[in-house]
């Protein structure tokens, strides 16, 4: 139980590191996020010993959590930020101010952002872990499949052909009058 424990606090860690470090930027995780996570993953686990149980809880966010942050906050320093379309290049029903009303309740207000952030964070960890479904159940069967069968009988060679001889033309004006 603690093992899944360190795995999912690692994951959390690390998926609120890259979101705090995308902001509001669309972010994709590569191959290499998925290894990083991994890594992060054995060196908690190589931790674990040498610290105390509830110890070794933080340190799994918040390692993963910076190493999340740094990396993304690497990758990302060319992309820019999110377009703003400036008001004159806005359809008229996109001008028009809505009278939304914003709540003066700071817990509320706090707990919009937390869903916004929480949304993202949890878009990173699903693609994360669709991930590593891929690559631990779906490529290996792919692989076997490739390997070992042959649903179109591709790799065995026929002893003779199904293809019939082509008879040859009749190139005469009496050929030709008989092709109508």
């Amino acid at each position: 139980m603690r093992t899944i424990v360190l795995i999912l606090l690692t994951m959390a860690g690390y998926s609120s590191g890259v979101t705090l470090a995308a902001r509001e930027r669309e972010f994709l995780p590569k191959i290499l996020d998925l290894i990083v996570a991994a890594l992060l993953w054995v060196a908690v686990f190589w931790l674990r010993p040498q610290m105390g149980r509830w110890v070794i809880l933080g340190v799994a966010v918040l390692l993963s959590l910076v190493v999340g942050y740094l990396l993304t906050a690497v990758r990302m320093r060319h992309v820019d930020d999110t377009a703003v379309i400036p008001q004159s290049e806005l359809p008229e029903h996109a001008r028009e101010k809505g009278d939304t009303a914003v709540s003066g309740n700071i817990f509320r207000r706090g707990w919009r952002k937390w869903e916004h952030f929480a949304g993202k964070m949890g878009n990173v960890q699903g693609r994360l872990l669709m991930g590593y479904f891929y690559f631990i159940v779906v490529t290996p069967f792919g692989i076997g499949i490739r390997l070992f069968s042959d649903p179109l009988n591709i790799k065995k060679r026929p002893e003779q052909s199904d293809w019939h001889p082509k008879e040859p033309t009749d190139l005469t004006i009496e050929g030709a009058r008989e092709q109508g």
